[in-house]
């Protein structure tokens, strides 16, 4: 009797499917299921986590503000606002824009009247009341100078301070010692902000890495046994990791939303003149720092995480 070989076809994509099934079945929910069950005991880390991560939102939402600020305030100290007397004669201010637009420290000479003056302190904090206070228009004309770079600024304030068309009660608007102290200012405030983040993150990571070790130690039988039987390290090692970057992701979320709350709170309780001290800070920025909070969250939890288990885990 002949033999009958029966070829069937056999459906080989839900082999790799089951896999990907049961691995996701182990790592993800098991780590899910586990974290859960021993909330109590992470809680410390997620408590230290989230406060580190709300600060360090809170910090570098302020750095980016201060960013813009330097920004802008390096911009405006590249432009030295020359200003004219009201009774200086057409030559003289004629004389004036001729000897600043043969100056090759200067790339550009505009120049400002007193009404656009007046409409231009409008649009800044404080200087409207300012101006309705005096009864009339208190804004001289000037020249706005563009210098090529800003540690030229003195010398050309020197060369013109003296001329015969120039306020000589408030010539210009060169000061020395403004720029100097925003950086010194901007310096420390990275120093300080920087050494407080360092040890909030030592704090965090250490933490972490602790509540990894009682949960290994926890669940020491069920490791055991899966080393046994011969488990690779990815799966007795992964829901580890998995339950690090649930408490940072979770930490991270919950910094991260209030982080953006705060922010657009501040921003809407300011208003324009908030807007306009710190031009950059807007509703993208606080999105963009809610989400870089949410992802440190998961990067520090993942990487105590892995430190936790490499330490206290045998291999």
């Amino acid at each position: 009797m002949a033999g009958v070989v029966v070829s069937g076809r056999f459906p080989r994509r839900r082999v790799p499917r089951a896999m990907v099934k049961n691995v996701a079945r182990v790592l993800l929910r098991g780590a899910f299921r586990n974290w859960l069950r021993n909330l109590a005991t992470t809680a410390p880390a997620l408590g230290s986590m989230t406060l580190l991560l709300l600060l360090s939102g809170l910090v570098g939402v302020l750095g980016f503000a201060l960013w813009s600020v330097a920004q802008t305030e390096t911009r405006d100290a590249a432009v030295l606002h020359v200003y004219l007397r009201d009774d200086a004669s057409a030559a003289q201010v004629d004389q004036l824009r001729t000897k600043l637009q043969a100056d090759r420290d200067i790339s550009s000479v505009h120049f400002v009247s007193k009404d656009q003056a007046l409409a231009l302190a409008r649009k800044r904090p404080g200087l409207p009341d300012l101006a309705r206070a005096s009864g009339g228009n208190p804004f001289p004309a000037s020249f706005d100078v563009q210098v090529k770079r800003l540690a030229d600024v003195g010398k050309v304030d020197s060369a013109v301070r003296r001329a015969a068309a120039v306020d000589p009660v408030y010539p210009t608007s060169y000061d020395p010692g403004a720029y100097q102290r925003l950086t010194t200012m901007l310096l420390w405030v990275a120093i300080v902000g920087s050494a407080f983040m360092l040890l909030l993150g030592f704090v965090a990571v250490t933490v972490t890495a602790n509540s990894i070790r009682a949960a290994i130690h926890s669940r020491r039988d069920e490791v055991t046994i899966m080393q046994l039987v011969g488990a690779p390290r990815w799966m007795v090692r992964g829901p580890f990791v998995i339950e690090g970057a649930i408490t940072g992701g979770t930490a991270g979320l919950v910094a991260g939303l209030v982080t953006l709350v705060v922010t657009l709170t501040v921003v809407s309780a300011g208003g324009s003149s908030f807007l306009q001290l710190a031009p950059g800070l807007s509703i993208a920025a606080a999105a963009l720092a809610c989400g870089a909070v949410f992802l440190a969250g998961l990067v520090i939890g993942s990487g105590s995480s892995v430190l936790g288990v490499h330490r206290h885990l045998e291999s």
